[in-house]
């Protein structure tokens, strides 16, 4: 290995859908259930339960950010594995669909039933619309100004004064 990838940890982030990023990196800052987590290589081993947020990948002096759900971050020395149900780059992002997923959220906790009628856990609506808000903060922050323009014409539109309510 040459002398300047020593410093390196490779990350591995997979989701039961695909490998979603598979490089050696600086540093990466995760979002976890106890706050946000920076680690670097030879990090002492550690396990996390991840939140909805923002995973920051450095190499080089240059950040790129990618949104994660739930799931866990495993390190071990020269490796990080993060398995998560979903990991997204901001241009992937769909805002209508992010929108429409807190309004469900949002109906389904007021009225215990999805919109077919069945009933629902209360738990799994808020974290979906946990999910969608961390989306829309993870846009309001990393998003191109189209997205980010985007986004705010649909809270205009999709909530009164432009205003996301609570979810509980």
């Amino acid at each position: 290995m040459a002398e300047h990838e020593t410093h390196k940890i490779n990350l591995l982030i997979v989701t039961p859908y695909e490998d979603f990023f598979e490089g050696l990196v600086d540093s990466v800052r995760i979002p976890t259930s106890d706050g946000e987590f920076g680690f670097m290589a030879g990090h002492t081993p550690f396990v996390a339960a991840l939140e909805p947020g923002a995973c920051a990948l450095t190499t080089g002096g240059k950040t790129r950010y990618c949104m994660l759900s739930e799931g866990y971050c495993e390190i071990n020395g020269m490796l990080a594995l993060i398995v998560c149900n979903s990991a997204e780059w901001p241009e992937d992002l769909r805002l209508r669909r992010i929108i429409n997923a807190y309004k469900s959220a949002l109906e389904e906790i007021k009225t215990h039933q999805d919109k077919n009628g069945r009933p629902v856990f209360i738990e799994d609506s808020i974290a979906k619309g946990k999910r969608a808000l961390a989306r829309m903060r993870f846009i309001e922050r990393y998003g191109s100004e189209q997205q980010k323009e985007r986004l705010a014409g649909y809270k205009k539109s999709d909530f009164p004064d432009g205003v996301v309510p609570r979810l509980q």
